[in-house]
């Protein structure tokens, strides 16, 4: 059996804790036991899955933040490695941020590291410390993987495309499939009918989403069909902002604020049309799972057209007109039965959770 020590996890919801839980869950215990090291929390999404996953058996490390506590963490890692770093066949670092290889930079030849590097994002960290740290990114890891072009070229550098894996962001398909009576049971939750027209959108409230310019296009589309609601799953630091913005709008009472749920491939069935304006992104889950589910989706052009894995998608640029983007929205409804028929494309697309560990096996077995 192989130990490998992940480090990735946070306390929020996103893409990144998704594909460490669903490859966690999935792997062959027999085969590979997982670590996690987890900095500036004391507990992080998925904590307790994993741990009734591995029967009670604590398998998570808390060191406090490189940011905030500088001198701790640089102690707390080093004691870590001090103890453990002998168990640990590969040191796999899931990021989105060259200055991320910080938490292992100052141990890799002082305790024989072996660092796989995986790329999670396509931008949102400063440009110029991700170019700062990037050669020693590209110098420690034995192996660098990617879930998209984009993600390489913004972790490791263009001139590194040759050099870097593509590991599909590969989702639970079977579960991730239009369900009927869920799309009724949701529904009837919200006191929504058949005749509302559902825009959903599932994502923390940061900047990276645009949740302000995801407001200003359903207020247009509100325009156009009055019967239109809007759902968005998710927290973060800027939600109250956009409750406000909603509110300014006058259609606050028109969004449905539903907050966190794990149970997600309910809502994607009481979906109509998914909606994600991000201003980047490296190969995002949620478009994965939306279109498993039979789900017509409108992206931003700044999201890697490698996630057309369907007929479901169209991409847009984010300088078109809100009338543009509303519009969009509109022709996309898509209800009915044959939702059920996109789980298998999708997995035929190379993007279910069972060839995403195939993948990975490839990697942990070189």
């Amino acid at each position: 059996m192989k130990k490998i020590l992940v480090i990735g996890l946070t306390e929020r919801m996103g893409g990144v804790e998704t594909f460490i839980y669903n490859t966690t869950r999935f792997s062959d215990k027999s085969k590979y036991e997982y670590d996690f090291l987890c900095h500036g929390t004391e507990h992080t999404v998925f904590q307790n899955e994993i741990t009734k996953f591995y029967n009670g058996v604590n398998h998570f490390y808390f060191v406090p933040s490189f940011k905030h506590q500088p001198i701790a963490s640089y102690k707390a890692l080093n004691n870590f490695f001090r103890a453990h770093a002998s168990e640990y066949a590969y040191v796999h670092l899931e990021t989105g941020a060259t200055s991320e290889i910080i938490y292992v930079l100052p141990f890799v030849k002082k305790y024989n590291l072996k660092v796989i590097t995986h790329s999670h994002n396509g931008n949102g960290y400063s440009p110029v410390i991700n170019s700062l740290f990037r050669p020693a990114v590209n110098k420690v890891s034995i192996k660098e993987l990617s879930c998209s072009k984009e993600a390489t070229d913004w972790l490791f550098g263009s001139s590194k495309e040759s050099d870097v894996e593509i590991i599909n962001n590969g989702i639970d398909t079977h579960r991730f499939t239009f369900d009927a009576d869920a799309r009724k049971r949701i529904r009837r939750k919200y006191k929504l009918t058949e005749n509302d027209l559902v825009i959903g959108h599932i994502g923390r409230f940061s900047e990276q989403k645009n949740h302000k310019f995801i407001l200003q296009v359903f207020a247009e589309v509100l325009k156009m069909n009055p019967n239109a609601r809007l759902m968005l799953i998710g927290t973060g630091e800027l939600e109250n902002e956009v409750k406000r913005q909603a509110e300014d709008l006058a259609i606050f009472d028109r969004v449905i604020w539903a907050g966190v749920h794990n149970n997600t491939e309910d809502y994607y069935s009481a979906f109509d049309v998914f909606f994600m304006p991000s201003l980047y992104e490296g190969l995002p889950v949620v478009g994965i799972e939306s279109q498993s589910e039979g789900l017509p989706c409108v992206f931003s052009d700044q999201i890697t057209q490698q996630l057309a894995i369907t007929d479901l998608c169209e991409f847009k640029p984010l300088n078109d007109s809100v009338s543009d983007w509303a519009r969009s929205i509109l022709s996309k409804r898509n209800a009915g039965e044959k939702r059920r028929l996109y789980a298998k494309k999708v997995a035929e697309a190379g993007y279910s959770i069972e060839a995403t560990i195939k993948q990975l096996e490839k990697v942990y077995e070189v």
